[in-house]
């Protein structure tokens, strides 16, 4: 009885996390002052939530074997004649949930792939090699590419070999300060790999098109990793430049027809005041610790509780 407690409990543990979980975070003004921890709770909200579903109906699966979750989940494939309804309703469960997971995910990091490729692949056709000079200790890692395109664009490329991809338009609209200040934008996207950081959110988003947590986390978390990447710009070059250099790149994008978005101009407007001197300041360190700790403790304590039940 214990066990189709716990799988009630893990059920409805997922059903918070999916819901009023992920849409509370994604409405929540506090993550503005503290990406990288909010990111690391989006994380949680996500890994818990496809744990959650999977152990229970794995527990529901041992509650017919056993009266310990350890043992129930290790006779599981000796013993699954034994299995009552509840039994094969949680292994239909886990068995059908995992397998629509992985082959979400993978089909969806393969599209992602082929799509890099085929850019990667027209981006060497229109493109030249381009050296920004910079003040003396500064460095650029990542190669930059430069499209002869009279709109300003900036963005990075991901992949094994990332690249910066800035088009004439750009060189010509921002000045050195504003330039340096794009460029380390992209630059810090590229060595924090962050297109890794929203694509399990993607492939979740994919998993469930027809529910909205998905495409709620795939924004909030989009908007997190973007504002990680003007804190490493803010600190390299200042605010004043980045400032200046998405105004006018906002500008500029809000002139090709077509391009422009209501979540994209929500998304930017959001940016330019975070890094205005007006904006709140980082979250003090007591509060950042307790959402790491919450983060860690939400993956951690329904595995626990399983374990030792």
């Amino acid at each position: 009885m214990l066990l189709h407690i716990e799988a009630v409990c893990l059920a409805a543990l997922t059903a918070l996390l999916a819901g009023p979980a992920s849409a509370g975070l994604a409405r929540a003004r506090w993550t503005a002052r503290s990406p990288r921890a909010a990111l690391v709770l989006w994380q949680a909200v996500g890994l818990g939530g496809g744990l959650g579903v999977l152990s229970a109906g794995l527990t529901l699966a041992a509650a017919d074997l056993a009266g310990q979750w350890v043992a129930g989940v290790a006779a599981v494939p000796g013993q699954w004649r034994r299995f009552g309804p509840a039994g094969w309703f949680g292994m239909g469960i886990t068995l059908g949930v995992g397998v629509y997971l992985v082959s979400a995910t993978a089909t969806s990091t393969m599209r992602i792939l082929a799509d890099r490729r085929s850019h990667r692949h027209r981006l060497a056709l229109i493109s030249t090699p381009l050296e920004p000079r910079w003040p003396a200790g500064r460095e650029m890692g990542t190669p930059v590419r430069l499209v002869d395109h009279p709109h300003a664009v900036a963005y990075c490329l991901p992949g094994f070999r990332p690249r910066v991809v800035l088009t004439r338009g750009a060189l010509d609209v921002l000045d050195a300060a504003e330039l340096e200040a794009v460029l380390a934008h992209e630059q810090a996207h590229a060595r924090g790999r962050h297109d890794l950081v929203i694509q399990p959110f993607i492939a979740w988003a994919k998993t469930f098109p027809f529910l909205s947590p998905g495409r709620r986390a795939v924004g909030a978390v989009t908007l997190l990793v973007e504002m990680l990447a003007d804190d490493a710009a803010v600190r390299r070059c200042g605010r004043a430049p980045l400032h200046s250099a998405l105004h006018k790149l906002r500008d500029q994008h809000l002139a090709v027809g077509g391009a422009d978005t209501d979540a994209w101009r929500r998304q930017l407007r959001t940016r330019i005041t975070r890094i205005s001197a007006e904006a709140p300041g980082a979250l003090p360190r007591p509060m950042s610790a307790l959402i790491y700790g919450a983060a860690f403790v939400l993956v951690v304590a329904p595995p626990m509780v399983l374990l030792f039940s």
